[in-house]
């Protein structure tokens, strides 16, 4: 009797084809790795004032609000909506603290109310 065979053939494997689709994916991982990575390059840049008061964007740069605090000097400060300032702050802008906001409320004192922004640095 003479022997059978029971499996499929393969077909062969074109390597060539392997290689370039490997070389796009590494390439494409590379982008995507530089793209996060200046994403979180940006530094994160502390400022603050006093209600009624005001800061200049510097020369030359540009700041993007990230978060905005009020603080009356207590261990707690409260977070305010960023809807109260532009996004975006380009050199010589300035940004008004405001005298009063309805958060100011849940303050125990009302009257040297300190903003500390945060800001990303482009």
């Amino acid at each position: 009797m003479a022997a059978t065979r029971t499996h499929s053939f393969i077909p062969p494997m074109d390597f060539n084809k392997n290689y370039k689709t490997t070389k796009k994916l590494k390439s494409v991982l590379f982008i995507l790795c530089f793209v996060a990575f200046a994403a979180s390059a940006q530094e994160t840049l502390y400022k603050s004032a006093y209600s009624g008061g005001y800061l200049v964007v510097p020369k030359s740069e540009s700041w993007k609000i990230d978060r905005v605090f009020i603080n009356d000097g207590a261990a707690y400060s409260i977070q305010v909506a960023n809807s109260n300032f532009k996004k975006q702050y380009h050199s010589g802008d300035t940004i008004r603290a405001p005298y009063y906001i309805a958060e100011m409320e849940l303050l125990s004192k009302n009257d040297l109310v300190q903003y500390q922004f945060y800001f990303k640095q482009k």
